[in-house]
């Protein structure tokens, strides 16, 4: 007769046991399901996430440029920092400064002679600082975002644009037109063709960044020469008669000197010796110019090296820090 007593007895004992196991599962379940769910990150090579009719790329390791001299004496004592410092003034912070990596690519536009820009940046970033930033860079504070998800990615787009930012992970950041976002996260994931599908391009791209704190590939060059005017038109002759299939430049920032490089990859070993010649005698043609020898081209131009390697010409060449900034000191004239 005094069961039922007890039993209840028990069961008012043990219910707030029950609601703490209970809650306890949850929190386990649900942490299970955020570790074991698909986390999607940039790829830790850049060109994985470069769709594959991408034009050229351009890889820069962002830190280094801006510690280095060059940096500071070619861009900033010059005056050419001024939109980083006012992000600097406007938002309390370098947005440039948590930047480790950054991607820049050219791919086809809706016109034939208008391309697509769109990157990818890697680093120790705080999306809703970089959100505000920009929203205080542009002076309204209060623009509409509308918010949206593509393949699980985060993403964030003006109601008033077509400008689209991803945010990939917490180090990740693509940014670009709508439709190049979204191409580069249907790359990533490897639903799309990346650059690193190209053997070719990759090993150059490889060769490039070795060292360097910028470097630049470009495949078939030719399709660019529409948006060079002009300057389009004098290199069409070049490129058709040595048949460039890709091009490849890097720079690297020392103390007191800039030391850059070139390779150019044509399609059989004639070729590139024809454009090695056509190369050399234009530099000479260059130095013949009367007064050249007194300018801070000489030494860089005479002491630069032109050579070749089956079906490619590598070119290479430094400057010192105080030559650039005479050159630029020159140019700037014209």
């Amino acid at each position: 007769m005094e069961l039922p007593s007890a039993t209840a007895t028990l069961s008012r004992v043990n219910r707030p046991s029950l609601i703490l196991v209970l809650l306890a599962v949850g929190i386990v379940s649900l942490s299970a399901w955020l570790l074991l769910r698909p986390q999607h990150s940039l790829p830790d090579d850049p060109l994985a996430a470069v769709p594959a009719d991408a034009y050229g790329v351009l890889s820069v390791r962002v830190e280094r440029v801006l510690a280095s001299q060059a940096w500071q004496r070619l861009v900033v004592e010059r005056g050419q920092a001024r939109g980083i410092e006012r992000a600097i003034k406007t938002c309390g912070f370098n947005p440039l400064a948590r930047i480790d990596q950054l991607t820049v690519f050219a791919r086809p536009g809706p016109q034939k002679d208008v391309a697509r820009f769109a990157f990818t940046a890697r680093g120790k970033l705080k999306h809703e600082q970089l959100i505000d930033c920009a929203r205080k860079l542009s002076g309204r504070t209060g623009l509409p975002l509308t918010h949206e998800e593509i393949e699980g990615i985060h993403t964030v787009r003006s109601q008033k644009g077509s400008s689209r930012v991803a945010f990939v992970a917490r180090d990740g950041i693509v940014g670009g037109d709508a439709e190049s976002v979204r191409d580069v996260i249907l790359t990533l994931l490897g639903k799309r063709e990346s650059w690193a599908k190209h053997q070719a391009l990759h090993a150059l791209h490889a060769e490039m960044s070795a060292g360097s704190e910028l470097a630049a590939v470009v495949q078939s060059p030719e399709k660019l020469l529409p948006m060079l005017g002009k300057l389009g038109s004098l290199a069409d002759g070049a490129l058709a008669l040595h048949k460039i299939k890709a091009l490849g430049a890097r720079l690297s920032l020392k103390r007191e000197l800039l030391a850059g490089g070139a390779v150019v990859l044509t399609d059989s070993p004639s070729r590139a010796t024809a454009l090695a010649q056509l190369l050399s005698a234009q530099r000479e043609r260059v130095l013949s110019i009367p007064g050249i020898g007194f300018t801070a081209l000489s030494s860089p131009l005479r002491e630069a090296q032109i050579d070749t390697n089956g079906s490619r010409v590598n070119l290479s060449g430094t400057i010192k820090l105080r030559s650039a900034e005479a050159l630029i000191e020159l140019l700037s004239v014209f």
